[in-house]
């Protein structure tokens, strides 16, 4: 039996996993997909310049450090392990994936992207283009070199990868539904100050095309002006919904219907199981992977503390 199960294998995840081996508890990785998470799953080519210690870092090879320290703290880490069940057992949980059953006494859920899924434009030729022009996340910023490419959205992740495709791409243009973005003020002010094209107060209302996503018509709630956009490739970045079954099933109390609720200990409804990162919100959260980092680290020292009780707890 595990002292401490992680699900996750996400920054969060591994910090927690880091941070569970400086207190000696044995400690189990499990992540569905690959270790890093977001960082090299969803944007694996994109610098990341709010991670502190580092000025800027491309995504991936940040992902791969949060893993070898993880590697290198002792965890025993298990990849392409989906976690289909939690439950209580006298003595701590069983945790069952698409392979194995593993008993930790306790856990915590680090599950980030993993119960997230895009939201779509639900515009009509989007799910018929899905692949074909339309994608929903940069893997590889390299695919778009010499293409005239078209983001929706208006948070940092579409101002983001905006500015990683102004180099490369023929044309970027941006089309955001309000008139500001709610991107941080360092990334607003440097797309003002990159070449590309921002369409405000306007909103994509169809995309057409040939076998492949040609064209996008664009419309402005304000002036009421139809455009139609010759593209190459439409990437829809508006943020994800989450998908809570799991959670629901297991037994976790939810905070709405888009996060677990977690008390500032970071534990849950269920005594023994804890939440960090992405999945969990207060007031105030704000998702950044040093916020989700500093929340594995409270989870496991509640987590020790529950376990070991030592004198000072």
């Amino acid at each position: 039996m595990y002292d401490l199960i992680v699900v996750g294998g996400g920054p969060t995840g591994l910090t927690a996993g880091i941070y569970a081996r400086t207190r000696d508890l044995s400690t189990l990785i499990l992540e569905a997909l690959s270790f890093g998470g977001q960082l090299t799953f969803l944007y694996p080519t994109k610098s990341v310049y709010d991670y502190p210690s580092y000025i800027a870092i491309e995504a991936e090879e940040l992902g791969h450090l949060f893993v070898e320290h993880a590697r290198e703290a002792g965890c025993e880490m298990r990849e392409g392990e989906e976690v289909v069940e939690l439950k209580r057992r006298k003595k701590g949980f069983v945790v069952r994936t698409s392979r194995e059953e593993y008993e930790g006494r306790a856990v915590v859920l680090a599950l980030g992207f993993g119960l997230f899924e895009p939201k779509t434009l639900n515009v009509p030729g989007e799910a018929e283009f899905d692949g074909k022009g339309v994608y929903y996340m940069i893997r590889d910023r390299r695919q778009f070199k010499g293409k005239r490419v078209l983001i929706v959205g208006g948070g940092d992740s579409a101002l983001e990868g905006a500015l990683q495709l102004a180099a490369t791409a023929s044309h970027v243009t941006i089309v955001h539904r309000r008139d500001m973005f709610r991107g941080m003020e360092k990334n607003v002010d440097a797309v003002a100050r990159a070449p590309i094209e921002l369409m405000l107060n306007s909103e994509v209302t169809a995309i057409e095309g040939d076998g492949w996503a040609r064209r996008a018509v664009v419309y402005n709630n304000q002036t009421l002006e139809r455009t139609v956009l010759d593209v190459d490739a439409i990437i829809v970045q508006v943020g994800f919904a989450p998908n809570l079954e799991k959670a629901k099933r297991w037994g976790l109390e939810l905070e709405g219907d888009r996060h677990i609720k977690v008390g500032p200990d970071m534990s849950t409804n269920l005594r023994g199981v804890f939440a960090a990162g992405d999945i969990v919100s207060y007031p105030g959260k704000d998702k950044r992977i040093v916020t989700g980092a500093g929340e594995a680290v409270t989870a496991v020292m509640s987590a020790y503390k529950l376990l070991r009780s030592p004198y000072w707890a």
